[in-house]
């Protein structure tokens, strides 16, 4: 094999002509490295895109999320964003993430191309739960990955995988932890940092599901109207790192389970302006489907009270 023809020529070098290729070696690597990350822009090369970004500057863009209260909460999956969605076990975070990717990959709204890293279950299980949500999987362009034992060196891979095959408009990775089983802080810390690289360099939202922190006492003495983003795991880089983060509930303010209610907890925004008062968003849960609130709903249902 040449590689095995290549390893006996360098056996048969002295001492002197081995590090004169070592050292050649080295300094076509740096020149490779420089002229990968030393490519200037001037803003003038760009007005046209400042000027657009800045006639959007506080409106929804990107992708929508096909929720207009949650989008105008936090202006849209921005492109080359990263969308963190946490929440405590079985509490809906999944199931936000799998609503929206219904949403924006319908043949009814443009069916944008979504890919769906799922690390939590096989395909056909969250194709049922697709289907439940959708009535159908005809009409949905979306992707899965095939293999289950990846890491994060393997996402990118996938991706141009999944861009070869179409356009992709959204990535969602049900969860970052699963793609390291056991990570120290630091090891989910540099993951995050990863995952925002690929979404600014390919200019596409990733929504990432995350775990929580263990919070005093366990989990179960924690409200989760209190969970703040310095609760997610691999914190404080992973919460600098996002664009978007928010909280998943099936519990209402009162800390009470919702049989037919679903809550969402805005925690950081980059597209729009925070608003501490007015961050909570209430939806209708039906079995893993998500949708909007109606005034049958709001009438019907004993114990709603609108959120604020």
């Amino acid at each position: 094999m040449k590689s095995d023809y290549l390893k006996g020529k360098l056996e048969d070098l002295d001492d002197e002509a081995f590090i004169e290729i070592i050292e050649g070696a080295v300094s076509r690597s740096a020149k490779v490295e420089e002229k990968r990350h030393d490519d200037l822009v001037h803003i003038t090369e760009i007005s046209d895109e400042i000027e657009q970004e800045y006639k959007d500057w506080g409106k929804p863009k990107g992708v929508m999320t096909g929720y207009p209260s949650l989008d105008e909460r936090i202006g849209g999956l921005g492109q080359g964003h990263v969308i963190l969605i946490g929440g405590e076990t079985s509490n809906g975070k999944s199931a936000l993430a799998t609503n929206i990717a219904v949403n924006v990959a319908k043949a009814s709204n443009g069916g944008l191309g979504v890919l769906y890293i799922t690390l939590e279950m096989l395909q056909r299980e969250l194709g049922a739960r697709i289907r439940h949500i959708n009535g159908t999987v005809d009409d949905l362009n979306i992707m899965f990955q095939k293999e289950f034992r990846i890491t994060h060196k393997d996402v990118e891979p996938i991706f141009l995988k999944a861009k070869s095959q179409g356009a992709v408009e959204l990535v969602v990775l049900d969860y970052m932890q699963y793609l390291g089983r056991g990570m120290t802080l630091e090891e989910v810390a540099r993951m995050s940092k990863e995952m925002k690289s690929l979404a600014l360099k390919y200019e596409v939202p990733f929504i990432v599901i995350v775990s929580l922190r263990k919070g005093e006492g366990g989990k179960a003495k924690r409200k989760w109207t209190e969970i703040e983003i310095e609760d997610f795991m691999g914190t404080g880089s992973i919460g600098y790192d996002c664009d978007v983060a928010m909280i998943a509930s099936r519990k209402n303010m009162e800390n009470e389970y919702e049989p037919h209610s679903m809550f969402v907890k805005v925690l950081k925004t980059r597209n729009a302006e925070l608003d501490y008062n007015n961050r909570y968003v209430e939806f209708v849960w039906n079995k893993t489907k998500i949708t909007e609130p109606t005034k049958d709903f709001t009438e019907g249902i004993t114990g709603y009270s609108e959120v604020h």
